[in-house]
C-alpha cells in the first residue's frame, strides 16, 4: 500500500486508514465485538498495509477511544498511528485553551498512549471561543510533543487559512464520495496548493454506495431518519437517485472486477488534493477488501466515465 506524508515531521500514513468508530464501544450486550474480536479486524488491516486508525472523543461518548485503547493493548500500540478529535462544548470537552489541553490528556489516557500522532478540532465552535485561542493551544500541544500533527475537521476554507497563517495546518478531514460532499473537491484542491494534507471520511456515502438495496440501507438508518445525511442521500426521491447511481455504476464495477465500495474508495483516492481515505469496519474480511481498494488504478477515460455518472445522484455540486 502507498504511504503519503502528513505534517512537518514527515508522518507517513497509508492511503487508507481504519475508521475506528465502527469498532464500537466494547458493549457486547448490544452485539458489538469484544476487544479480542476487534483486535482481529485491526490486525487484518495492519497486515494489509494500513498503519493508522481514526477515532474521536465524541464517538460513543468517549467509549470508542477507551475501547480502542483496550484493543491496541492486544494488537500493540507501537504498530498503529493514532488520530483523534476534540469537540467543542456543549457536546465535547471544549475549545478554551485549558480545555484543549484537558481534552488531549483525557484522550491520551483513554487510548493508553503518551503521544497522539494526529489531533484534530472536530467541528467549528459556536459558543464564542476565539479560534486564535484554540489554535494557539493546539500549536502548544505540538510544541510540547503531546501530538505530532494537528488539523481541522469540517471547517470552512476561510478558517483553515486563518489557522494556517498562524501555525501550519498539517491536515484537514472532511467528507467526499461519488454521491455526497462533492463541493469539497474544490476545497481539497486549494488545500493541496497550500501544502495541507486531506483525509476523507464517508467515501462510500454513509452506506449509499455499499451495494445493498436502498430499502435495506434505509432500514439501517431508521433511527436517524431526521439526520441531514439521511435526507440528502436516502429519503424519498433522493434515495431513488442514489439507487440509480448505484445501478449505473454496476457495469463499471464488473469491468474492474471489484466491489462497489472498493470502486468508491479508489475514486476518492484519485481526487486532487486527497492524501488518504478512511474506511471502517469490525469485520476482518471487509477490512481486507477496503485495503485492497488502494491498488485500484483509473485512467483518464475511466475517471471521465465516473464523472459523467455522478449527475445521476442526488447531489451534483
Amino acid at each position: 500500500m502507498e504511504y503519503r506524508t502528513l505534517g512537518s515531521d514527515g508522518l507517513g500514513v497509508s492511503v487508507i486508514g481504519l475508521g475506528g468508530v465502527e469498532l464500537g464501544s466494547g458493549d457486547t450486550t448490544r452485539g458489538e465485538p469484544s476487544a479480542k474480536e476487534a483486535a482481529k479486524a485491526v490486525a487484518v488491516g495492519l497486515d494489509a498495509g494500513m498503519n493508522w486508525l481514526d477515532t474521536a472523543e465524541a464517538y460513543h461518548d468517549t467509549g470508542n477511544e477507551a475501547f480502542i485503547g483496550e484493543v491496541l493493548g492486544l494488537v500493540g500500540r507501537e504498530r498503529v498511528l493514532l488520530s483523534t478529535k476534540l469537540l467543542p462544548k456543549p457536546n465535547g470537552t471544549g475549545f478554551r485553551a485549558e480545555e484543549v489541553r484537558q481534552g488531549c490528556r483525557a484522550s491520551l489516557d483513554r487510548l493508553r498512549c503518551d503521544c497522539l500522532d494526529i489531533y484534530l478540532l472536530h467541528a467549528p465552535d459556536e459558543t464564542g471561543v476565539p479560534l486564535e485561542e484554540t489554535w494557539g493551544a493546539m500549536s502548544g500541544l505540538a510544541e510540547e510533543g503531546l501530538v505530532r500533527a494537528i488539523g481541522l475537521s469540517n471547517f470552512a476554507l476561510e478558517d483553515i487559512e486563518r489557522c494556517h497563517a498562524w501555525r501550519k495546518v498539517d491536515l484537514v478531514q472532511d467528507g467526499l464520495s461519488l454521491v455526497d460532499h462533492l463541493d469539497n473537491r474544490e476545497l481539497f484542491l486549494r488545500l493541496g496548493d497550500l501544502g495541507i494534507g486531506v483525509v476523507v471520511y464517508e467515501p462510500i456515502g454513509s452506506g449509499a454506495l455499499s451495494g445493498r438495496p436502498i430499502e435495506e440501507i434505509r432500514e439501517v438508518w431508521a433511527d436517524w431518519s431526521e439526520a441531514p445525511v439521511f435526507k440528502r442521500l436516502l429519503e424519498g426521491e433522493n434515495g431513488e437517485k442514489s439507487a440509480s447511481l448505484v445501478a449505473a455504476l454496476r457495469p463499471v464495477v464488473e469491468r474492474h472486477r471489484v466491489s462497489l465500495p472498493q470502486l468508491a474508495v479508489a475514486w476518492v483516492l484519485h481526487q486532487g488534493g486527497v492524501t488518504a481515505a478512511l474506511a471502517g469496519s469490525s469485520n476482518p474480511e471487509h477490512v481486507r477488501a477496503n485495503a485492497a481498494a488502494a491498488d485500484l488504478e483509473f485512467d483518464e477515460d475511466a475517471l471521465a466515465e465516473l464523472e459523467a455518472l455522478i449527475s445521476l445522484g442526488p447531489t451534483r455540486s
